[in-house]
């Protein structure tokens, strides 16, 4: 890929990137009270006790920071309490992110770092609510951002290629790692191709489309899976690909793939980053139509496979296209698809053996870590050609430094991603030099590179599990369901639209079912809270089927089912609403607040010690809290969310009618 001409595509990504952090950071904010509050389900000052930064030094204190990077560690000093500090960070991070995505000026290193340190500084005080898979990626996309932005407004330099490589690098190791855990984690519903006849109903948090999917028939379900590791596994070897109708043809495929999960899943702002990640396959030629025109980056650009001569050209295009073919007549065999008239149905299977596989991933993970290592060789080799492009000797100098440290990083950060990319294969694991390692475990704190591998069991195939908490006045009473803003509970409810907010409850209500209560204490503590009418946590779920707490509170367990469609009636004639479901066991006993035992299992957990925070009453939390109170009373999340993003992109229209007056 062309590296000093892709300006426009760099902007696009750095903009895009801003959105994404607006995403995370509002989600996040209108969530605090109710998870990380002094009352919250998981408090922020069991994690982090700022007040005992008064007694230490600047440099006591920066130890502190450099050991467990957050920003929270200063919330003293402004008078705040930690969950205060969440909530600041928060509000920060929202308008620098949309600064960043609606004005050039902002498109800064700096700024970039300040989202970073930002979104690193709430994480690591996140606890079990922020583990996701989409939190580290956005840290790990976010620290190459501040890579790859200038450092000052309209800068760039020859260097700026290497670290969009980087990007395309995060891309490739997220994709290939998530379709090769599929296989790799000998799940039946993976290997027999039938993984999506149990999605779209098991996923934490699906869409209304997700219903209708459901509904195709099941050979098609196969084909999509097939689809899937298609799209995973050999699409992203096209991103490193000399061929540039290679690399459009693996954003196409992407884009696509990525489409279809925002359409039939909630996952929040994680399918919007990854696209962001896919602007790494682009380049201004696409973006703008303009062609370089000096004569060393036209020798360059015909080198790495750009325009030439037509006669070149379309021998550059046939080959591609060749390329595209074989990918897709060896899927075909490889997944024995047959197509059949009678009835017309298209036939697949597995037609190859897990040892088999077993072999080629290992091969696969030795030739892909060859093919990046080329790439970025020639990547850095290309930038210092540009180096020299330069018009005056001092510029010259500067870029060649520039390109000489950005090449260092890049190595840097490609070594130690090895790390994470070897855990697909143990024998290449185990084979990296044992200071890698170490690098990479000094570079843990801040989040800068992890293995990746999305839904790499399929759960839910006896049924999508599901959490359904009760309270009553009597023990023997009328039992009334407390049901959640989003998830399945009520099965007469359709499943909603919520992306890009996250509501994390909702998604830890989900994964509490793959385990007990035992495992997940802060599900007893939401109990509690919901039993003593806690206003913050209230806030996270549907309104209460009591006027006021109840006495007794219990858990039980249900496995819900889409209803299937009944073609014989109307589109929305559903058997009975949009789920049914089967009681499966009790999951938490009955309980009452002032349960001894229940207590002694919360203050065991640390989860009924108080404000600890004995800081001194400032203006800064009065704001904060005006700013909440305003906040919920205005919108909901995921309009809150859409309305600062359509903002942005109505400013940018703004702003272009403008110019082409």
């Amino acid at each position: 890929m062309a590296i000093g001409r892709n300006v426009n595509t760099r902007r696009l990504f750095i903009g895009c990137m801003g959105a994404v952090y607006v995403c995370a950071f509002a989600s996040l904010y209108v969530q605090i009270p109710g998870l990380y509050g002094t009352q919250g389900l998981t408090p922020v000052h069991n994690v982090i006790t700022t007040e005992r930064y008064k007694d230490l030094t600047w440099r006591q204190v920066w130890h502190e920071f450099v050991n467990n990077p957050t920003l929270l560690v200063g919330t003293y000093w402004a008078g705040l309490n930690p969950a205060e500090g969440m909530e600041l960070c928060c509000l920060v991070g929202v308008a620098f992110g949309f600064a960043v995505a609606t004005f050039d000026m902002f498109c800064t290193a700096p700024v970039m770092l300040i989202l970073w340190l930002l979104y690193l500084s709430v994480y690591k005080v996140g606890q079990v609510f922020l583990w996701f898979q989409w939190d580290i990626l956005l840290l790990e996309a976010g620290f190459l951002s501040v890579l790859l932005a200038p450092l000052r407004p309209g800068g760039s330099g020859s260097h700026d290629g290497l670290m969009m490589w980087l990007v395309r690098w995060l891309l490739f190791r997220l994709m290939f790692a998530s379709g090769i855990v599929k296989l790799t984690s000998q799940c039946p519903t993976w290997w027999g191709l039938t993984a999506l006849n149990y999605h779209y109903e098991s996923q934490c948090i699906p869409t209304p489309i997700a219903w209708y999917a459901h509904q195709l028939p099941e050979w098609f379900q196969k084909i999509c899976v097939v689809g899937t590791y298609y799209i995973e596994i050999l699409t992203p070897l096209m991103f490193f690909a000399p061929l540039r109708s290679l690399r459009l043809f693996s954003f196409v495929c992407q884009i696509i793939f990525q489409g279809s999960i925002i359409l039939t899943g909630n996952y929040n702002f994680f399918n919007l980053l990854t696209i962001v990640l896919t602007i790494s396959l682009l380049d201004d030629q696409l973006l703008t139509g303009v062609k370089a025109q000096k004569t060393s980056v036209k020798i360059a650009n015909y080198l790495f496979g750009y325009h030439g001569s037509t006669l070149t050209s379309l021998l550059r295009k046939l080959a591609g296209l060749l390329a595209i073919v074989i990918t897709l007549y060896y899927t075909a065999h490889y997944f024995n698809l047959q197509v059949k008239t009678d009835p017309a149905v298209i036939m697949s299977s597995v037609a190859f053996s897990k040892e088999q596989f077993s072999r080629a991933v290992t091969m696969g993970v030795y030739v892909t870590t060859v093919m990046g290592m080329v790439s970025l060789a020639v990547e850095i080799i290309y930038s210092f050609i540009m180096s020299f492009n330069e018009p005056r000797p001092l510029n010259k100098v500067i870029s060649f430094a520039h390109c000489s440290w950005s090449s260092a990083i890049a190595i840097i950060l490609f070594s130690v991603s090895l790390v994470s990319h070897g855990v697909l294969d143990h024998s290449f694991y185990h084979s990296l030099p044992a200071n890698i390692r170490s690098v990479k475990q000094s570079l843990d704190p801040y989040e800068l590179t992890h293995s990746y591998g999305l839904f790499r069991r399929m759960t839910g195939v006896g049924g999508r599990p599901e959490v359904i908490i009760e309270g009553a006045n009597e023990i023997d009473g009328d039992w009334k369901e407390y049901n959640f803003w989003y998830k399945p509970g009520n099965v007469s409810s359709a499943p909603p639209f919520v992306a890009p907010h996250q509501p994390r409850l909702d998604w830890q209500m989900w994964f509490a079912t793959l385990g007990n209560y035992q495992h997940d204490p802060w599900i007893i503590h939401l109990m509690y809270r919901l039993l003593i009418g806690q206003k913050e946590v209230l806030q996270l779920i549907a309104p209460p089927p009591f006027s006021k707490p109840p006495l007794y509170m219990r858990a039980n367990l249900f496995h819900y089912h889409y209803t299937w469609y009944n073609f014989s009636e109307s589109l929305f004639s559903q058997l009975g609403g949009w789920w049914k479901r089967e009681y499966i066991k009790e999951y938490v006993p009955v309980i009452t607040w002032n349960t001894p035992s229940v207590e002694q299992f919360l203050n065991g957990h640390n989860y009924l010690s108080g404000n600890r925070f004995n800081g001194v009453h400032s203006d800064m939390e009065d704001l904060l809290l005006w700013i909440r109170k305003s906040t919920a009373q205005l919108m909901t999340p995921t309009s809150l969310i859409i309305s600062i993003l359509c903002t942005s992109l109505l400013v940018h229209i703004t702003k272009r009618c403008i110019w082409n007056r």
